[in-house]
């Protein structure tokens, strides 16, 4: 989604139209999902809070400086809203989320190969990788969303990239 579609979409919903919170959802809930289940590490909440997310964007929309990165808004009140979940449920564990085998074979072993390959990155690395990869964020916005300096954010993309490489030298 561009800017200009964004800004669109969050005029349709200050106006009162749903069809901009779908616009929205529909081009960055992959997005979302990702950052906040990165952040609390269970399925369930990351679910939960995905949802509450899109819930609280019809509230904070005129909060959304016109012309400021969209995606970093976004992903920032997400990740926001999943550290302040961590925060109230600070005695819980994180749950291991089994991976999902379905379609046909080959889908199946890449899907597990893939999602070991993940297991082997540390959280920090499978964060940067995740907004850089699933939502297209420029290294500079990582920084700014994650409060690491460039050089760290890019340093640990590379590193993830290689482990990944490594995990996934069979497909190549």
């Amino acid at each position: 989604m561009t800017d200009s579609e964004f800004t669109s979409a969050i005029n349709l919903l200050l106006n009162g139209d749903k069809n901009g919170l779908r616009m929205i959802y529909e081009a960055y809930m992959k997005l979302i999902y990702a950052v906040v289940y990165n952040t609390v590490q269970n399925k369930e909440e990351a679910e939960d809070i995905t949802s509450e997310f899109f819930i609280k964007l019809v509230r904070v929309a005129g909060s959304f400086k016109k012309g400021s990165p969209h995606k970093t808004w976004l992903v920032t009140i997400a990740k926001n809203m999943a550290i302040d979940a961590i925060r109230k449920n600070k005695n819980t564990v994180a749950e291991y989320d089994e991976p999902h085998t379905e379609g046909i074979e080959n889908e199946a072993v890449l899907s597990h190969d893939m999602k070991q390959a993940m297991s082997m990155l540390n959280p920090n690395e499978k964060e940067v990788i995740d907004m850089k990869l699933m939502g297209q964020l420029k290294f500079k916005e990582i920084a700014k969303i994650t409060g690491k300096p460039i050089g760290t954010v890019t340093w640990l993309y590379n590193e993830g990239i290689k482990k990944l490489r490594r995990c996934l030298s069979n497909y190549e």
